[in-house]
C-alpha cells in the first residue's frame, strides 16, 4: 500500500533533480538521477520489498558485496536483507536453493515465493515462511506448490499467490491460491487461470486482487491478461480494461493500478482502481518488465532504450526519446518526466519498489551501471 506525496497543484513549472525545468501541467517530483552507494549482487535481483525500516530483495544471486570495486563478498543464496537507514547487511539469511521471485511481509514473517526445493536446509517447495528479522529461520509451515510461485500478496490474515502451479498444500489450484495467515490454511479461494499468472496486487482500498500474466481466461470467463478478483470469493469483478499484451508487473497506491507488460515493444498503462478504466498510456521498444508509484511519480524499468510516446509500445518508434532502461512520467497524466538516469545490460531493470515513507525507490535487474554509477543489479535513489 502506498501513500502519495509531493505533488504540485495547478499549472507551473517544474524543475527536476537534473536540473532541468519545462512548462505545462504540474507532475511529481523525482528522485535522485544517480543512486547511493549501497550493496550489490553477483546476479539478478528480481524483487524487492521494503518493511519496517528493512529492504528485503531476492533473485538469482548468491552473494553480495559492499558499494565499489574489490569488496568482499558475502554469501546471500538468492535472498538478503539491508536496513534502509543505514544500507547495512543484515544477518537474515533464508538461504534458498534457487531463484527467489517474491516475498512479502505479513507482521513478523516473511513469505518467499520462486523456484527453489529448500530454505534454511528444509525442504520447501516454491513457497516457504521464514522469520522476518534476526536470521530469518525457516518456519513450520510448508504448503508447497507443484510449480514456481512468481508474486505474492495480502489483505489482513489472507495471503494470496499466483504463479505456474496446478496444486498447492495437497489441493488443486490453478495458478492461484490463498491462505489464512493465523492458521496456514487452504483457503476456498479458488479462481483457475487458464495460463501463467505473473503479477498481482491487492488495491489500496482492498477491494479487489488484481492479477495479471499470460492469461486470456478465469473461471471460463474473458479475461485477457489482468483481471479483478473477489477477495473473499475469487470471483472476477466488473473491470473495464483488459490488455493484448502479457502483463508482467503491477503496482497500485490509492490513486490507481499501474500495469507493466510486452507486446510489440512494451507497454505501461494508468488504470483507474475503481472501474478499471484506462486514464493514459506508455509506449517503449522493448519490454516493460518493473513498474512503481511513488510520491505522485510513476517509475517504469524494463529492457527497453526508447520512450515511444503515450502511444502503444513499438519495436521501431516513430517519435522515440531516449530513455535506456529506466523512465518516469507523472502519476495523473502520465506525462513524461526528464528523469533519465540509464543502466546497462542487454536485459536490464526487472524489480522497482518506492518506500512512501522515506522517498526511496529501489532498483534490481541484471545492469551493473546505473545513473553513471557502477552499481551491480541492486540500486538505490533518494529523494
Amino acid at each position: 500500500m502506498r501513500r502519495s506525496v509531493g505533488r504540485v497543484l495547478g499549472m507551473g513549472v517544474v524543475v527536476g533533480v537534473l536540473g532541468a525545468a519545462f512548462s505545462g501541467p504540474a507532475l511529481g517530483a523525482v528522485v535522485g538521477s544517480s543512486p547511493i552507494p549501497t550493496y550489490q549482487a553477483n546476479g539478478r535481483v528480481s524483487v524487492i520489498t521494503v518493511a519496517g525500516g528493512t529492504v528485503y530483495i531476492g533473485g538469482s544471486f548468491t552473494s553480495v558485496q559492499p558499494a565499489g570495486s574489490g569488496g568482499s563478498q558475502t554469501t546471500r543464496n538468492h535472498v538478503a536483507a539491508f536496513d534502509e537507514a543505514t544500507g547495512a547487511l543484515l544477518a537474515w539469511n533464508p538461504n534458498a536453493s534457487g531463484n527467489v521471485r517474491a516475498i512479502d511481509v505479513v507482521g513478523s514473517t516473511a513469505y518467499l515465493g520462486g523456484s527453489f526445493s529448500t530454505v534454511g536446509g528444509a525442504a520447501r517447495h516454491n513457497l516457504a515462511a521464514v522469520d522476518a528479522g534476526s536470521a530469518g529461520a525457516v518456519q513450520s509451515w510448508n504448503p508447497g506448490a507443484s510449480n514456481q510461485v512468481l508474486d505474492i500478496g495480502h489483505i489482513g490474515g489472507t495471503l494470496y499467490v499466483g504463479g505456474d502451479f496446478t496444486t498447492i498444500a495437497g489441493a488443486t489450484r490453478t495458478r492461484l491460491a490463498a491462505f489464512d495467515t493465523s492458521t496456514g490454511s487452504l483457503t476456498s479461494w479458488a479462481p483457475s487461470a487458464d495460463a501463467l499468472v505473473k503479477a498481482l496486487a491487492v488495491t489500496a482500498d482492498g477491494s479487489k486482487v488484481i492479477v495479471g500474466g499470460d492469461f486470456t481466461h478465469i473461471d471460463g470467463t474473458s479475461q485477457s491478461h489482468i483481471a479483478a478478483l473477489d477477495p473473499s470469493s475469487g470471483t472476477p469483478l466488473s473491470w473495464a480494461t483488459h490488455e493484448p499484451y502479457s502483463v508482467i508487473d503491477l503496482d497500485v497506491d490509492a490513486n490507481g493500478v499501474f500495469v507493466a507488460g510486452a507486446g510489440n515493444g512494451g507497454n505501461f498503462a494508468g488504470l483507474d482502481p475503481s472501474t478499471g478504466a484506462r486514464r493514459w498510456i506508455g509506449g517503449t521498444n522493448g519490454n516493460v518488465q518493473a513498474i512503481a508509484a511513488l510520491g505522485g511519480v510513476v517509475y517504469v524499468g524494463g529492457h527497453y532504450g526508447t520512450y515511444c510516446g503515450p502511444v502503444a509500445g513499438a519495436h521501431t518508434c516513430q517519435h522515440p526519446t531516449s530513455r535506456p532502461k529506466l523512465l518516469a512520467v507523472d502519476e495523473s497524466s502520465g506525462a513524461l518526466l526528464p528523469w533519465n538516469p540509464g543502466a546497462n545490460s542487454s536485459l536490464g531493470v526487472f524489480a522497482l519498489t518506492g518506500d512512501p515513507a522515506t522517498g526511496n525507490l529501489f532498483a534490481g535487474g541484471d545492469f551493473t551501471t546505473i545513473g553513471g554509477r557502477s552499481q551491480q543489479r541492486y540500486a538505490e535513489f533518494t529523494p
